[in-house]
């Protein structure tokens, strides 16, 4: 614990979070798209989103984990 204290604070551009963030928005808009302007079953657009919103919820969590 008191090694942490002594560290150095890290600067720079968080691109580990905007390519997160970039990607969930992504993820996102391409499900939004796939309900609005699809011609497939609906069973399988709601699979589709379903398998998309499961990555956007890992990717998320995977953020959250603590730094080591």
């Amino acid at each position: 614990m008191e090694q942490k204290r002594n560290m150095p604070i890290e600067a720079g551009w968080p691109w580990k979070d905007l390519i997160g963030f970039i990607l969930c928005i992504a993820l996102t808009a391409f499900s939004l798209g796939g309900v609005l302007y699809s011609t497939y079953d609906p069973k399988f657009v709601l699979m589709t989103i379903t398998g998309l919103s499961f990555v956007q919820a890992m990717i998320q969590l995977y953020k959250l984990q603590p730094k080591q």
